[in-house]
């Protein structure tokens, strides 16, 4: 895992990183989920071409008080919310090419 992708292992660890004033982006996986295996490359690329923001990986498995959260509510992954100070302001569920991933980094810095 790139050294720039923050692992969430705690509903405190979560909240405390939410605040920050960066661009957020938290991906909620699974282990057994293929899509989620097809978006990794392009989450370690976002990791090392955009210092400027925030990667939080969600295990659901692990983590299920946050991916069932009211604001969250992962019924189906990969899911990936883009947030700023605990605002969702974009996201996409499944998997999506590099490219439309960087137009949505792009229209929310």
């Amino acid at each position: 895992m790139s050294e720039n992708i923050i692992e969430i292992h705690s509903r405190e660890q979560f909240d405390w990183l939410l605040q920050s004033e960066k661009l957020t982006v938290v991906d909620f996986w699974a282990e057994w989920c293929w899509p989620c295996r097809m978006m990794l490359p392009v989450l370690h690329w976002i990791a090392e071409s955009h210092p400027e923001i925030q990667l939080l990986t969600v295990n659901v498995d692990e983590c299920v008080d946050i991916a069932w959260d009211p604001k969250f509510w992962v019924s189906s992954i990969p899911a990936i919310f883009f947030m700023k100070k605990w605002e969702i302001v974009d996201g996409f569920v499944w998997a999506l090419p590099p490219d439309e991933v960087e137009n949505k980094i792009s229209s929310n810095l």
